[in-house]
């Protein structure tokens, strides 16, 4: 049985879409206001497409890129009690 296929990881797999969904938000409020042109990947990563971009979206992007991989090695105990009652409640 894969890991996916039982309760408790289709919940991490809930986790992670929803905390990335945040990260993704998060993301768009801080580069708001900046000229820039981003490419976000299929691993919900981003890169920067322009060589002129300002050294502030530099930093979040690379901040972005790094909470996102953490996500990918996080386990349902990692997660904020809060995330995990919303996933719960969801689910019902």
């Amino acid at each position: 049985m894969k890991r996916n296929e039982t309760k408790s990881g289709r919940k991490l797999d809930k986790l992670k879409k929803l905390r990335l969904k945040k990260l993704e938000e998060e993301l768009d409020n801080a580069i708001r206001g900046y000229d820039h042109l981003l490419h976000y990947k299929d691993d919900c990563t981003v890169s920067v497409k322009d060589d002129r971009v300002n050294e502030n979206i530099r930093t979040i992007i690379m901040k972005h890129n790094y909470q996102v991989q953490r996500v990918s090695s996080m386990l349902v105990r990692d997660f904020k009690t809060e995330e995990r009652l919303q996933v719960e409640n969801d689910g019902e």
